[in-house]
């Protein structure tokens, strides 16, 4: 089998908040409550997860997801984060298969690391997607704390934290 040449993934150009929409909708489309595990959706999106350690990571430290064809993808996360963290790895991981892997549609590969417009966007996507901005602004206008609603969104404190922010809940 011939090894792929893996295209970078590419910005798909729309703002903040028309990605975070579609991400709250990719989410009911796909049955994700906040809170549910991931793994079963990446599973039908045709995706598998792998956990490497540090010094396993090898060539797949600068990929976080390689994307073979639709259907057919990878996401690697090490092995040493926590679930909070790891989720919202995944979220993001999904976010570049549904944004930016139909403008490539060649194998592609997106970076573990950066401060890109094709991050960004995979960003903005997680946060929609875990964290919708109508249950966020409920939970949030009910009075819950920032450890009650990283428990109920199943995300870390920072994660909260920022998606308040952003949503202009905090400062």
């Amino acid at each position: 089998m011939s090894v792929p040449n893996f295209r970078p993934a590419k910005a798909c150009g729309a703002g903040k908040a028309a990605v975070e929409a579609f991400a709250a909708k990719f989410a009911q489309s796909v049955g994700y409550a906040p809170g549910d595990d991931l793994d079963p959706i990446v599973e039908r999106l045709g995706g598998t997860i792998v956990y490497k350690g540090f010094a396993d990571l090898g060539d797949s430290a600068d990929a976080s997801v390689r994307v073979w064809e639709t259907g057919k993808f990878e996401i690697v996360l090490p092995d040493y984060t926590s679930l909070a963290r790891d989720r919202f790895s995944i979220a993001h991981e999904i976010g570049h298969y549904v944004l930016h892997y139909p403008l490539v549609k060649e194998p592609m590969v997106a970076a573990r690391y950066g401060s890109t417009p094709v991050e960004w966007e995979a960003n903005w996507f997680a946060a929609g997607f875990l964290m919708p901005e109508k249950a966020f602004r409920k939970h949030h206008a009910a009075g819950k704390s920032v450890a009650e609603l990283a428990r109920l969104f199943k995300v870390s404190n920072a994660a909260v934290m920022a998606r308040a922010r952003a949503l202009r809940l905090a400062s």
